[in-house]
């Protein structure tokens, strides 16, 4: 995992990405695939739930996206009527999880990544109702500017904190990084700058230089051998 040269978080367009959108208004073709997907992924889930609306948000609902955007697509439910016997935000993330992981889906190449979203929290970036057909929250094509130098620079230094935890080889040191980095990201998130704030952009950008994807495969790794027998 080395750090040869800062990836940018995001990229400024002047048109929502085409294979998605015919201006901006979702492609049929593309809004059929996603509401089969989304239909797919609740009978995955295995628990009955009611889906109140299928909505894609993020990057790809938005004048910033990049090559490496995912389609973010959320099922919204309402978490108290759910049945279940654990915390209904563990079981869908543990089921959001083991979806990708035996399944590798795209829409024209772009890899799709599915949620189950309280509807008490929408999200707070652009997002579409596929269901309606209509903008949820508008995206703007103003993207705010941001601090490059101050991106970059903690991009420096979270690389340097998660090669040394790769070095260790601990399974603990490793979790421990990762778990720091995604409350450094969500502390971004909270503020009023949410998904343009720093912290979400320096994510972004290791992310995207595959910083992250080289501790997710040693935390697996790792995770395998503390769990064998030899």
């Amino acid at each position: 995992m080395n750090f040869n040269e800062f990836s940018k978080p995001i990229e400024y367009h002047t048109v929502l990405n085409p294979k998605i959108w015919d201006h901006n208004q979702m492609k049929g073709s593309v809004r059929g695939a996603l509401l089969r997907i989304a239909q797919d992924f609740q009978k995955f889930i295995g628990v009955p739930f009611t889906v109140l609306d299928i909505v894609i948000a993020g990057g790809n609902a938005n004048y910033n996206y990049t090559s490496h955007s995912d389609i973010d697509l959320h099922l919204i439910a309402d978490y108290s009527k759910v049945v279940c016997d654990r915390e209904v935000s563990e079981l869908f993330d543990a089921k959001r999880l083991l979806y990708k992981r035996d399944y590798d889906i795209k829409i024209h190449g772009i890899p799709v990544e599915l949620y189950v979203e309280d509807h008490r929290q929408p999200a707070v970036s652009s997002s579409y109702s596929i269901v309606k057909q209509e903008w949820i929250n508008e995206p703007n094509p103003d993207i705010p500017k941001y601090d490059r130098d101050e991106v970059e620079r903690m991009v420096g230094i979270w690389t340097t904190i998660l090669q040394h935890a790769v070095k260790t080889g601990d399974l603990h040191t490793a979790r421990n990084s990762v778990q720091l980095l995604r409350k450094y990201r969500q502390m971004g998130l909270d503020t009023n700058l949410g998904e343009f704030s720093n912290a979400n952009l320096v994510y972004k950008s290791l992310r995207n230089a595959q910083v992250l994807k080289s501790i997710f495969v040693l935390i697996d790794r790792l995770h395998d051998q503390e769990l064998s027998l030899k």
